[in-house]
């Protein structure tokens, strides 16, 4: 797993999978919470999934898919770095 560099938020973690799939995406946890994928490509409407846990705070959410779709660029790039994808899938 390696970290989030394009943006943090207090109390969060925020990481790729070395060994993943596509479409492009990092996830996001809580500790003891929640955890979350965000497809950054998305529209902000469709970004999130839901892997387990509580639903995380609105402000929260709100906070998170606004600096994801701010740095796209920089996390597609991270993605492409970082991810060495074992299912190229599809992009949607």
């Amino acid at each position: 797993m390696a970290k989030v560099e394009a943006f943090r938020i207090a109390g969060l973690y925020l990481w790729f999978n070395s060994s993943d799939h596509r479409p492009p995406h990092f996830h996001v946890e809580l500790p003891d919470a929640w955890e979350l994928r965000i497809f950054f490509l998305r529209d902000p409407s469709e970004m999130v999934e839901k892997k387990w846990g509580a639903e995380p705070r609105r402000a929260e959410l709100k906070k998170l898919l606004a600096l994801a779709e701010a740095h796209r660029a920089e996390l597609m790039a991270e993605w492409q770095r970082r991810v060495s994808v074992k299912d190229p899938g599809s992009e949607r």
